[in-house]
């Protein structure tokens, strides 16, 4: 029984990707520049994806490399969470 109960975890397992590079730089938005670091990495089947991870003081928050809505919109979630106070 226990055996099957561990069967999704090592599907998940397989199916992650490898981080191929990194690269460091900055990401502007809102008249900041703000720390990022973008990691590409690369699945089983050879495809690639990447993803910009942004920090906001002590937090991080990643987003869609090259997607400007999808990291603007973290980064608003971040920064209004930091301004209003909330954990």
């Amino acid at each position: 029984m226990k055996a099957i109960a561990a069967l999704p975890l090592f599907a998940a397992l397989a199916a992650c990707a490898t981080q191929i590079s990194e690269s460091r730089g900055t990401y502007s938005d809102f008249g900041r520049s703000y720390p990022a670091v973008t990691r590409v990495y690369q699945n089983d089947d050879g495809t690639t994806y990447s993803r910009t991870t942004i920090t906001v003081g002590a937090e991080r928050v990643t987003c869609i490399t090259g997607d400007r809505r999808d990291c603007r919109t973290a980064l608003i979630d971040t920064i209004n969470r930091d301004r209003d106070g909330e954990p």
